[in-house]
Order: C-alpha cells, then sequence, then structure tokens
C-alpha cells in the first residue's frame, strides 16, 4: 500500500463521445438459455479499448460491443437511457450499468439507442471511384444540357420561316 493518497481529478463526461452496448456472450442471467441477454449501457471516449479493458479484468466471458453511438453529451445520453430501462437493471457490487434484457427489451435498447445517436456526415468512407464517376456523369448532363440549349442550325428551322428566293 502507498504512503501517498491517491488523488482521482473528476472526470467531465459531459462531452462528446461514444455511449456503447456491450453483451456478455453466454451469460443469461436468472434465466437460463439463450432467452435473456446481459448487456452493459455504458459510455467511453474509446469503445474499443474498452471492451479490451473488459476482456482483461473481467471473469472469463466473451464480450462484444452490440453498438456504440457518437453523441454530443456522453453522460446525459448514458443517464437517460439508464433511466429508462431501469427496470431491467441488476444490481451487482461493483456495477449499476449491467441489465438483463428479453428480446423485447433488447429491441427497444436498440431502438432508443438509433433516437439517441448524433448524424455526422463523413465524406472519408466514400470510394474515390463513386466521386470521380459521379463528377463524370454531372459532366456528361451538363453537355447534353448545353447541346440542347443551342440555338438550331438552318436545316432544322420551321419550313414556313424559311424565305423564298
Amino acid at each position: 500500500m502507498s504512503r501517498f493518497p491517491v488523488r482521482r481529478e473528476h472526470r467531465d463526461d459531459h462531452v462528446p463521445g461514444y455511449v456503447y452496448l456491450i453483451e456478455a456472450i453466454g451469460v443469461t442471467g436468472i434465466i437460463p438459455g439463450k432467452l435473456v441477454r446481459r448487456c452493459k449501457i455504458g459510455l467511453s471516449r474509446n469503445p474499443e479499448l474498452r471492451l479490451q479493458n473488459f476482456i482483461d479484468n473481467q471473469p472469463p466471458c466473451d464480450f462484444q460491443i452490440v453498438k456504440a453511438i457518437y453523441v454530443s453529451d456522453m453522460a446525459a445520453t448514458e443517464d437517460q437511457l439508464h433511466s429508462q430501462f431501469k427496470h431491467c437493471n441488476l444490481k451487482l457490487e461493483k456495477s449499476r450499468e449491467w441489465f438483463d434484457l428479453n428480446p423485447w427489451q433488447y429491441a427497444m435498447v436498440l431502438w432508443a439507442f438509433s433516437r439517441y445517436e448524433s448524424r455526422r456526415i463523413s465524406f472519408e468512407n466514400i470510394p474515390i471511384r463513386l466521386v470521380a464517376g459521379g463528377l463524370v456523369a454531372l459532366l456528361g448532363i451538363g453537355m447534353l444540357i448545353g447541346h440542347g440549349m443551342r440555338s438550331p442550325s438552318p436545316e432544322m428551322q420551321p419550313v414556313n420561316s424559311r424565305v423564298q428566293k
């Protein structure tokens, strides 16, 4: 034991980041079988690192990230989800973020996650071929419109507008 007290600074989680749903694979809670899923609703700035922390420090069990959403206020969103599903909450010794969810409740949690998800527009995953193809298509449409707006040639003018000599 250290002679010096460990000083922990308060961490502000009311910032943009991720709220995640992690499932403990094979842990089914009170009801045997696959009817109930044991899941954790938590927050993290890096869900993959958080998952690795679970794998390294929890009892032998497989964990998987079911859903991770980017939100503008991690703590507020997590609190809202916890209160919305408090009837499913497990009272564990070291954590209050675990929930036993039947199939209907599990679907409702996924739906709630999709409601809170921030809609960020990202162009980083758009293939370059798609961008190039779109530009070529726009150029082709522009050329067609430009060609159609030209004045008609003398052969194409109506017969009664031609002057007879």
